[in-house]
């Protein structure tokens, strides 16, 4: 296989974004999915979520009205564990704060903080035990915010309001309806953190605005996304070409940012849909939900066109749109030639992105598909009961049969099952990392593409570009013998529980989640 000099390409910007996104997977335990085992089975909490939002806003401090563990724990953001949250002051709550209240230590640390690190805005954080005291935090804030040089915003972050089974389960019923209809699901994702401390500054900080005309807000998950920053940079890029202008991303902006987003005509979210409605319902702010159906050509052109339509520029939008997507086209056409000239099996998981996912893949990059596996042990993990599980799945193949991808979808496919399939096709190639099946590698051509998958999902025409290229040349590595076998492949790895090592220690934490997760679902807890 020859490729083209250009296939060395890369840009220097680009070739920066994608050695962050290896530096996480190294320093985080080298695999993507090690995040999902800290995230569910360590760092799981509303609270968790909360920090990260309020730490993201320039010039606010997060204070967590808690204990000192749940502040020394949510340091540590799963997305980026060695990265911890330095500025997080607690009250340290104690046995007697249980018993007597912890106002009076909230109300004095609240003015510590102040004086400690002059911040613009002070996110108030309570935690379980704050909650099921009963302190009057509400209270407390307006009796404090008229002496008090900053902002002060109180945040829903009680971890033990978190979510249920019904709650997952609902959430994953709808996806899978909305794959065949393109909406998105008429569901909200709750107990994530983010969307309450966004719904806070909405009621708590936003001010009366005179709306600006073309002027948008977009949601955006900042430093902890891989590739925000050059996503952002493309839709503002394209959004300025057809006349929109990007007023703030929340919640990386800052305290004078948030107070004037109802300046905005529209707001487009992902997630923070109840933030959206009450946007709505207070300024009169009208939204977009942008959802995984956005990705890949067809998608990412709905997204431009249907905000374009919200501000009457549909005809400068459709020129705008054509001029990317033709050139788009006219770069990965060397690609798909050099993508045409072998098969390929893919190893998934049945989440949000998985039909879009099979989508670029087949119609953007022209990928001879042979096998489509699909994993459902997450699903599983997540205490996401079996109907809606085998829902899922049979709308998944609906969808494939009405785009005519005319691959085999295998669902659950055994480890043996896996060794076979690779066996017939010229690469296998996951998303999430899986065990090597094979040790010899001129039997088996096993591809992960977890690192540079991110560049799927942008909403820009050339991310799918940049995965091209750097697919390109992983392929031609390999034709030339250039791959070596990473040393981590020699690890005893637990086959259901991948990357866990097998290993009782490790499935400690594992057990001890999933048996209170149980319990919890059982209670009925939302």
């Amino acid at each position: 296989m020859q490729l083209v000099q250009e296939s060395k390409y890369v840009s220097e910007e680009d070739d920066s974004e994608l050695r962050g996104i290896l530096r996480n997977r190294t320093l985080t335990g080298v695999y993507q999915s090690a995040t999902w085992q800290y995230h569910r089975y360590g760092i799981n909490c509303k609270l968790s979520g909360s920090v990260y939002a309020a730490s993201e806003i320039e010039g606010a401090v997060p204070l967590l009205h808690g204990p000192a563990g749940c502040a020394f724990h949510h340091r540590l953001t799963p997305m980026k564990i060695y990265a911890p949250i330095y500025d997080l002051p607690s009250t340290n709550l104690d046995e007697n704060d249980v018993i007597y209240g912890g106002e009076n230590k909230l109300r004095e640390k609240i003015n510590e903080v102040y004086q400690k690190f002059h911040p613009s805005l002070i996110v108030l954080l309570p935690t379980c035990i704050s909650g099921l005291i009963g302190d009057d935090i509400s209270g407390l804030c307006q009796d404090i915010r008229p002496d008090l040089p900053c902002d002060l915003v109180h945040v829903a972050s009680e971890g033990f309001a978190h979510r249920s089974r019904e709650s997952l389960d609902g959430l994953m019923e709808d996806t899978a309806k909305s794959w065949k209809t393109s909406r998105p699901p008429d569901y909200d994702l709750r107990g994530c953190g983010q969307e309450e401390v966004i719904l806070s500054l909405v009621n708590q900080l936003m001010e009366e605005q005179d709306v600006v005309e073309n002027l948008v807000n977009i949601e955006t998950f900042g430093r902890f996304r891989y590739g925000s920053r050059k996503d952002l940079q493309e839709i503002k890029r394209i959004f300025g070409e057809m006349g929109i202008v990007v007023n703030m991303t929340i919640p990386s902006c800052t305290v004078e940012e948030i107070k004037r987003a109802p300046a905005a005509k529209l707001n487009i979210v992902t997630r923070n849909r109840k933030a959206a409605k009450r946007m709505n319902e207070k300024f009169g702010t009208d939204y977009y939900r942008k959802w995984a159906s956005h990705y890949g050509m067809e998608g990412i052109e709905s997204f431009f066109l249907e905000v374009a339509s919200k501000f009457d520029l549909d005809g400068v939008a459709e020129e705008v749109i054509k001029r990317e997507k033709d050139k788009a086209l006219e770069d990965l056409s060397k690609y798909r030639r050099i993508f045409g000239q072998h098969d390929f099996a893919v190893s998934t998981q049945g989440f949000f992105f998985t039909p879009y996912f099979a989508r670029i893949f087949v119609q953007d990059l022209g990928l001879p598909i042979k096998y489509f596996c699909v994993n459902t042990q997450l699903l599983r993990s997540m205490n996401t009961s079996e109907k809606t599980i085998g829902s899922m799945m049979k709308n998944l193949e609906d969808l494939f049969a009405d785009w005519d991808f005319r691959f085999e979808m295998v669902v659950n496919p055994t480890a043996n099952e896996m060794s076979e399939i690779a066996k017939k096709v010229d690469y296998m190639l996951s998303d999430r990392i899986m065990p090597f099946l094979c040790k010899n590698d001129s039997e088996n051509r096993m591809m992960d593409i977890s690192a540079i998958s991110n560049l799927l999902f942008r909403t820009s025409f050339t991310g799918i570009v940049e995965f091209a290229r750097h697919f390109a040349e992983s392929l031609d590595n390999r034709h030339k013998g250039r791959m070596r076998q990473p040393i981590i492949s020699r690890f005893a790895y637990d086959q259901i529980n991948y990357p866990l090592i097998e290993d009782p220690r490790c499935s400690a934490s594992r057990v001890m989640w999933q048996d209170m997760w149980s319990l919890k679902s059982a209670a009925g807890g939302d």
